[in-house]
């Protein structure tokens, strides 16, 4: 079955076009486009007129690509900033006039259970597809599934923490409010932050996770999968990518020392001058210092001192439920 999904986040918006079958997905096309939706909600609970415009564009020049491709089902897929902006449904109404893109806004937990089961399906070769040709590993030489295992899935207005087996639906999921646009505006006033504001970041988020996840779940977890745009970009400025390559990408290991050696070097540069290091996608400069934060926080409550880094995330279990029916529009 071929289907569209646009996933509108707080940061970027991105347009997933794959065929799914029995189980497996093949990805057609995969775009990023950041459009930073979340501009200001954190404080003022609504959307910005400026980001209402720039989502607007993005998903104008989305709309061709889907009709070209022709999919049975469509859905648009909304997470944090339209959970928490005051605004949200009546801009999705009006995205759905404007697009005829049918629309829903997942919860926190429907958010890190699809999370989970495409960011964890690919140890089972059920996602393996949706990477190009050369980065669908074969099965034997896939490294074996931790269980219980971790996934973590960092984005701009939340972190989806879902815990289970590969394979399975996840058994705990929480959703903090411990984003990458949240708390950069949240905490940073100064480019480059104060250690006191990395401080007080840092301290929040791991407040957050201690107070959410049971110390007993923590201390079983055997491994973790890291997904979305702060991961793939860490382990991209890591190799010196100049030019993305999803094959390098995934599967790759962070270790916890090598997250807060990049967090430390991020603290030390202005927003510009980490947008002018290598793998730093324009619209990431300011924020990817509070995203590896967040990920070495996670490591640090999980008694972690690595995470394998997962190109299959949301998109794909979404894509995956999708087509068999159990994600709809509302």
């Amino acid at each position: 079955m071929k289907v569209a999904i646009v996933d509108l986040g707080t940061n970027t918006c991105r347009l997933f076009l794959a065929d799914v079958t029995d189980a497996r997905v093949e990805q057609a096309e995969r775009l990023t486009t950041v459009v930073r939706l979340g501009q200001g909600v954190d404080k003022s609970g609504q959307l910005h007129e400026d980001a209402v415009a720039r989502t607007h564009r993005c998903i104008s020049g989305y709309a061709p690509r889907i009709a070209a491709y022709g999919p049975e089902r469509s859905l648009l897929i909304a997470t944090s900033v339209l959970r928490d902006a005051r605004d949200g449904r009546q801009f999705l109404v009006a995205l759905k006039y404007d697009f005829s893109l049918p629309w829903r806004i997942l919860s926190g937990q429907e958010e890190g259970t699809l999370a989970f089961r495409g960011g964890t399906s690919w140890f089972a070769g059920g996602a393996a597809d949706a990477l190009p040709p050369a980065a669908a590993q074969p099965a034997a030489i896939r490294p074996a599934a931790p269980d219980p295992l971790l996934l973590v899935d960092i984005g701009g207005g939340s972190t989806e923490f879902a815990v289970g087996s590969a394979g399975e639906p996840p058994a705990f999921v929480r959703s903090l409010d411990v984003g990458v646009v949240r708390l950069t505006e949240r905490f940073f006033r100064h480019d480059p932050p104060e250690e006191a504001e990395v401080a007080a970041l840092t301290g929040h988020v791991a407040a957050a996770i201690a107070d959410a996840v049971p110390a007993e779940l923590r201390a079983a977890v055997r491994g973790a999968v890291g997904v979305a745009g702060t991961y793939t970009t860490l382990v991209a400025n890591k190799l010196g990518m100049t030019d993305y390559d999803a094959r390098l990408v995934q599967g790759h290991v962070l270790s916890l020392a090598e997250i807060d050696a990049t967090a430390a070097r991020f603290a030390r540069l202005t927003s510009a001058e980490r947008g002018r290091l290598p793998g730093i996608q324009p619209g990431r400069e300011d924020v990817i210092l509070a995203g590896a934060l967040i990920a070495g926080e996670a490591c640090r409550a999980f008694g972690l001192d690595a995470v394998r880094v997962s190109e299959a995330d949301l998109l794909e279990g979404a894509a995956l439920a999708l087509a068999d029916g159990s994600l709809k529009p509302r």
